[in-house]
């Protein structure tokens, strides 16, 4: 071969590195080149549309873009999901996640998609424990309290919940399950319907999210028979945890984070991470989770996809014991 041959050969090998290394640079670089969608697949006003509206806010000003939320409730996430996963894949349009993510395949196996295969985890925002509540009327002040109200009922004993699927069903399914009791659900449209269930009596009680009942506990309208979550809660301290009082590992946290579309450059998955994790140091954002009793998750995209993945393997082992499934 001569000097030029090899001299083109190098040449020509170096041009196609690059060629396979520049299209994730490129959209790395280039990223984001127009409005970023966020998409809360809830109504407007939840937990889910709060969480969004304040990350958007932080997210826009770090990556100079415009981060709009848009709200696409129906189907317990499924219409909202949908949308996202009908755009490119290039980080544009991303989901408000909570923990359908990792349940949805369990609780919807007719869907059109299956959401662990089909999302990748971009960064995790916040999880709340869940408190079980009653009214002040109940008579008990512990969680086996309730265990022994359940097991005079002989199986008739009620709890609420804010619509089956929901973290709050699941949570009371999975508390039954370690326990050994029998309690049956009556599911109410979300969660404010739930708790006015319980203090009208009609329930005793619900397996509510912390951020959503501390107005009422901290109020005296609503009493915690303990928290689901292995330390107590700064927000209330003399709560005792589930695992304090013989539920041995028992945790429930209802989270929230966002994800993007499965083929999204690993690039631009990485610079909406550096974003989010930079917006939620933010004062504002951070005022925001102390308000809400919130804990922040934050770090690598891998931090969160493997809190998705542990959910997934726990939840689908409580639904198919439960038996759950919804149309």
């Amino acid at each position: 071969m001569t000097q030029m041959s090899r001299r083109t050969a190098i040449l020509a090998a170096a041009g196609l590195a690059l060629a396979t290394l520049l299209p994730g640079q490129a959209a790395a670089q280039d990223f984001p080149s127009k409005t970023i969608r966020l998409i809360v697949p809830f109504p407007a006003g939840g937990p889910s549309d709060t969480t969004a509206r304040a990350i958007a806010q932080g997210l826009g000003k770090v990556l100079g873009q415009a981060v709009v939320v848009e709200n696409k409730p129906g189907a317990g996430a499924i219409v909202g999901s949908e949308l996202v996963l009908s755009q490119p894949a290039d980080g544009h349009t991303l989901l408000m996640a909570s923990n359908v993510v990792a349940t949805g395949k369990f609780l919807y196996p007719s869907m059109s998609f299956d959401p662990l295969r089909d999302f990748r985890a971009v960064a995790g925002v916040f999880r709340s424990p869940h408190q079980v509540v009653v009214a002040p009327s109940f008579q008990g002040k512990g969680i086996h309290d309730l265990i022994a109200a359940a097991k005079k009922d002989g199986g008739k004993f009620q709890y609420a919940s804010s619509g089956t699927g929901t973290m709050p069903h699941l949570g009371a399914e999975r508390f039954k399950q370690v326990t050994g009791i029998e309690m049956q659900p009556i599911p109410y449209r979300g969660s404010a319907p739930a708790i006015t269930a319980v203090l009208a009596g009609e329930v005793p009680a619900y397996f509510d999210i912390e951020f959503s009942a501390q107005s009422m506990l901290k109020s005296g309208r609503l009493r915690s028979l303990g928290v689901t979550a292995l330390q107590r809660s700064p927000q209330f301290p003399d709560v005792p945890t589930l695992d304090e009082q013989g539920i041995k590992g028992f945790e429930l946290y209802s989270w929230f984070g966002i994800v993007a579309k499965a083929g999204t450059p690993d690039t631009v998955v990485a610079k909406l991470n550096a974003a989010i994790n930079t917006a939620m140091e933010q004062p504002e954002f951070k005022e925001r989770l102390e308000a809400l009793g919130a804990q922040r998750i934050g770090g690598s995209p891998a931090v969160f996809q493997k809190m998705i993945n542990d959910d997934a393997k726990l939840w689908s082992d409580v639904i198919r014991k439960a038996k759950i499934q919804m149309d």
